[in-house]
């Protein structure tokens, strides 16, 4: 456990250098930033490294990790001077605030500790990197540490840059190499670190909204213990397909009830009282929403949410991006707040103010901003234009707060999001220059429209508790029927009216026609509709929505009813200003919360009506990427939100059924989590180990001890030539690059094809021939002229190439006539050139 201890410390480390900086850039927080400061600490210092590595400045080593962590602790130090140097009265003021805030700061550090600590044991019970898309995330982070500038080789196709977002493999192996850990060791690591600073930054956002809100309010509750429920809800809460799941296996309920709810797979066994000993079963929980084609087969749709992705331990981007998101959430409470700083003396009006002022730390702060939410692009390109759209309405609300409503308020709060959201493009310029995508587009989502009922297995406690915590705010406000009946025909026509201008396009541009086409190719599929025109199409997706409307008018329903109480509150800020006084941070806290919950909504609204192409063909991933974000900003809103409830002086009958019906859903939640840990863990019975390549010594000892040699003896750019084809695990192809780093001619190819997008055919070309050339059919006088065109220097022979390509004495005959042994051993041949 030496490795874990050395990551907490290099962690501390990382947000002690930041602290300076994160005191002011998020001065207006209660918490000061101080929950954020090891995510702030760890993306500048990643990004300086990055950057520099990426110009050639700095090298990708330790030394310029040390380099980068210097600067950024330089930076913070001088932006964040006023912190710690003497005031005029011989005050630090950063010293005095740790002083005063003690019970917060041992807060976060107790809550950081226990996260990890569990979370790391909870990972030595099982650590293979192995199945879903483990093996793939390994290979990038062996990537990135065996590259010497960025950006880093792709070690699954040999010659080319990684064309993904992989700004989060640069920080896992910048933990690597500070800690010392070996790779396979840092990957569980970095789970339980992510997972920890998920927790913390959850907790800093639920802990500020609230502390806002209990200087107004009489009755109190301890911000700490929202800041606890925040990281409860985001990190660890599981929806309701544990609940589910007990009622089914228990027969808690009629067996037609589970069926109705059309889950794909659940009752495929038949109750069991032993289900959670079950394989896998948590799994389910990740597919509730369920879509079936015209024909009723079941299409892939992924719901994933935070635990369950932690649970699974990928390190895929949407993890990666996760602490980072929340100090993006953090940043934009902060830009909300500006609207009630820097009175003019005169009259108590308040200055008006542009997109440079919004940090209140002038061009720094913005660029700052820049680094922060550009960041997001590199983590996981999709969160970006969501929590750009975060920061804009949090703009608008600092806007509206000084100056009142407006056309120019919005214009201003418009161009500020587009000014960050540019300059974020710009810090991050170099990783767009080679980044390619699979995305074509966005296509109508005709025939899959959500079931209320799966819906609400997704996301019940955060809807109940959002809808209570509207009903207290709708009590305070006046004029909120009026702009509700104003609000609600944009919300419930505006979609249709969309739906049918996509609809009508498909009939009369090329590409629409040839979409519609190709669903209405199958014979049965025309019976099914009607008929084989666009227009059967348009008719049958009609009756289709009229069928199944409640997901959407429920939507409909809630944004209209959001947007009416921003509205109503931003009037009544307004109505204050022209009095001569000004919003309270109360105000604030909850237009920000409104804001959060309207976007989630806004976020779900969406796929019910159109979906990213890709090459899936399906609402798929677009369901996954947006649902998921929809979660962290409801589970942030709903831990405010039931603060709030329980601190109101609201009538004993309203708030005694809320806080009770709140507290049988999350504990219907927890359920899921309680049940799956220690299914996913074989019950804590294995021995435990943080290598996550120890399956593999026990199982391909052979292959493991020649992976060794290569990371000691082997060039880290040398391609070295193995099995290539398949995905989702590492006995179809690229186990070698994986654990080493080594770019080989081909690795996983249908990942390949998701990465590379139209230039995929081009790149990979020739490359699957020439390994069976390699392995099997190319004479000896022709097989150096091959290995010179794919720049290969070592050819690696274990049993997965003796298998696949029926490598015989012959075939390593023909190769000791043109190469030679390098390594030989177990069964394992490497040859070098």
């Amino acid at each position: 456990m030496l490795g874990a201890f050395s990551w907490w410390l290099v962690s501390l480390l990382m947000g002690l250098a930041a602290l300076p900086l994160a005191w002011r850039l998020l001065s207006r927080l209660p918490s000061r930033g101080y929950a954020a400061s090891k995510a702030l600490g760890l993306l500048l210092t990643a990004y300086v490294l990055w950057i520099g590595a990426s110009f050639r400045l700095l090298p990708n080593d330790l030394g310029g990790i040390l380099i980068a962590l210097g600067i950024v602790t330089g930076l913070s130090l001088w932006l964040g001077r006023e912190g710690w140097q003497r005031d005029a009265d011989g005050v630090r003021p950063l010293v005095a605030w740790l002083r005063r805030e003690r019970g917060l700061i041992l807060s976060v550090e107790a809550l950081f500790l226990v996260a990890f600590a569990l979370w790391t044991v909870f990972r030595a019970y099982n650590p293979e990197i192995a199945g879903t898309e483990k093996p793939m995330e390994f290979a990038f982070i062996n990537g990135v540490l065996r590259s010497n500038a960025f950006p880093p080789q792709d070690p699954w196709l040999s010659g080319y840059a990684i064309s993904y977002y992989y700004f989060g493999y640069v920080m896992l192996g910048m933990l690597i190499r500070l800690t010392g850990v070996d790779p396979a060791v840092g990957f569980n690591l970095g789970v339980a670190l992510w997972f920890t600073l998920t927790l913390v930054g959850a907790f800093g956002v639920a802990y500020d909204l609230t502390a806002l809100a209990r200087r107004e309010t009489a009755r109190r509750i301890g911000p700490l213990a929202v800041g606890g429920l925040g990281a409860l809800f985001v990190g660890i809460l599981g929806n309701l397909q544990g609940l589910v799941e007990l009622a089914y296996n228990r027969q808690l309920v009629p067996e037609g009830w589970i069926r109705w709810l059309d889950i794909k797979n659940l009752t495929a066994a038949p109750p069991s009282p032993a289900w959670t000993e079950q394989f896998w079963w948590w799994w389910r929980a990740s597919r509730v929403i369920h879509d079936k084609d015209l024909l009723g087969n079941s299409v892939e749709v992924i719901d994933e949410f935070p635990f369950f992705s932690f649970l699974l331990g990928d390190l895929h981007p949407h993890v990666l991006g996760l602490p980072f998101v929340l100090l993006a959430v953090a940043v934009a409470l902060h830009v909300a707040l500006s609207g009630l700083s820097r009175l003019e003396s005169r009259g108590g009006r308040l200055t008006r103010f542009g997109v440079i002022d919004i940090t209140g730390m002038g061009a720094s702060g913005l660029a700052l901003l820049a680094v922060i939410f550009g960041a997001l692009a590199f983590l996981n390109t999709w969160d970006y234009p969501m929590y750009l759209a975060l920061f804009t309405g949090a703009f608008f609300i600092s806007v509206a707060l000084r100056e009142g409503l407006s056309w120019g308020a919005l214009w201003r709060s418009a161009l500020g999001g587009a000014v960050v959201g540019v300059l974020g493009w710009i810090a991050y310029f170099p990783f767009y220059v080679g980044f390619q995508s699979q995305l074509g587009g966005v296509l109508p989502n005709l025939l899959a429209p959500s079931r209320l009922s799966q819906f609400f297995v997704m996301f019940g406690p955060f809807l109940v508790i959002v809808v209570f915590y509207m009903l207290l705010l709708s009590r305070r406000v006046e004029g909120l029927t009026r702009r509700f009946l104003i609000a609600l025909p944009v919300t419930l026509l505006g979609p249709l009216v969309l739906a049918g201008l996509v609809t009508l396009l498909l009939g009369l541009l090329p590409q629409g026609k040839t979409y519609a086409q190709n669903l209405l190719s199958d014979p049965a599929v025309q019976q099914i509709v009607g008929g084989s025109r666009v227009a059967d199409l348009a008719a049958y997706a009609v009756r289709l929505r009229a069928a199944t409307p409640w997901t959407f008018l429920a939507l409909a329903l809630l944004l209209a009813w959001v947007g009416a109480l921003l509205w109503s509150l931003a009037a009544r800020a307004q109505s204050l200003n022209g009095e001569g006084r000004s919003a309270q941070p109360l105000d604030v806290a909850d237009m920000f919360a409104v804001l959060m919950i309207g976007l989630a909504l806004l976020l779900t609204l969406t796929v019910e009506f159109a979906y990213l192409r890709d090459l899936f063909g399906t609402r798929m991933n677009t369901v996954f990427k947006l649902y998921y974000q929809a979660w962290i900003l409801l589970a942030l809103a709903s831990a405010y939100g039931l603060g709030r409830l329980v601190m109101s002086e609201a009538a004993v009958l309203f708030k005694v059924p809320a806080v009770g019906f709140a507290a049988l859903l999350i504990a219907a939640g927890l359920i899921y989590p309680v049940a799956a840990t220690p299914n996913k863990a074989n019950a804590f019975k294995s021995e435990p180990t943080l290598d996550g390549l120890a399956f593999m010594r026990q199982n391909q000892p052979a292959d493991v001890a020649a992976i060794e040699w290569i990371r000691a003896n082997v060039n880290p750019a040398a391609v070295v030539v193995e099995s290539s084809g398949g995905s989702y695990s590492t006995e179809g192809a690229g186990r070698v690059s994986m654990s080493t780093g080594n770019p080989t001619l081909l690795g996983w190819d249908f990942h390949e094809m998701q990465w590379r997008g139209d230039a995929y055919g081009e790149l990979v070309a020739g490359r699957p021939e020439a390994l069976d050339q390699i392995y099997r059919l190319a004479p000896a006088e022709e097989l150096t002229a091959l290995l010179d065109r794919w720049n290969a220097k070592f050819v690696y022979v274990g049993d997965l190439e003796r298998n696949k390509f029926g490598v015989s004495d012959a075939t390593l005959s023909r190769l000791d006539r043109v190469l030679r042994r390098v390594y030989d051993r177990d069964g394992v041949i490497i040859y070098a050139r």
